[in-house]
């Protein structure tokens, strides 16, 4: 016996109408990817400057100097809006151990005070972000050499060491030359951890 076929008279189904993707739909649909977009804009708050938290500076070079017996300096006296915001030890360009520290100025610079024995000329060259010796500066009774970066922006002074036990600094500021004069004359001597 044999059975009968069957001839499936159903239509297929019609596709929907969001998924022909017509002008109105795709506008409808932009319009609110832009106001979710907004949304999230307004939302979300925007920082202009990130301030760093301060660090001890002092405290630092004290430990540094008990432990490796180099001789640093750090400013004292400077008075409200200098803030030092790093204070490190580590080998820096060459391997040389170099005490590092960096201050918020009160015009909102900064200031990077490098500090090293047996600094070698890449040191200082690297110190003061390959900038151009443009002749010294004399502050207080120290005589500093004077450097100047490519773009003017930077401005180094360099006091390179006089002696077996001294130490050479490289100071570099993005602020004012008055404000990098007051810092380095500043500058005294630390005395280490007991």
């Amino acid at each position: 016996m044999t059975v009968p076929e069957t001839v499936s008279t159903t239509e297929a189904p019609r596709p929907s109408r969001y998924s022909l993707g017509s002008l109105p739909n795709m506008l409808r649909s932009l319009l609110f990817i832009g106001l979710l977009v907004a949304a999230l804009v307004a939302l979300v708050p925007r920082v202009d400057e990130v301030h760093r938290p301060a660090v001890d500076a002092l405290a630092k070079a004290r430990i540094t100097m008990t432990q490796t017996g180099v001789p640093l300096e750090l400013p004292q006296g400077l008075g409200e809006g200098w803030v030092p915001t790093v204070a490190t030890y580590a080998p820096g360009t060459a391997n040389v151990p170099t005490f590092t520290t960096v201050w918020e100025t009160p015009a909102g610079g900064d200031i990077a005070l490098k500090e090293a024995t047996d600094a070698t000329d890449g040191w200082v060259a690297r110190s003061v972000n390959d900038g151009a010796r443009d002749g010294s500066v004399n502050v207080g009774a120290r005589t500093f050499e004077r450097y100047v970066s490519r773009s003017g922006s930077q401005v180094s002074y360099v006091e390179r060491a006089s002696g077996s036990d001294a130490t050479t600094l490289a100071v570099t500021g993005t602020t004012t030359e008055d404000e990098l004069k007051a810092f380095v004359a500043a500058l005294r001597e630390v005395t280490p951890a007991t």
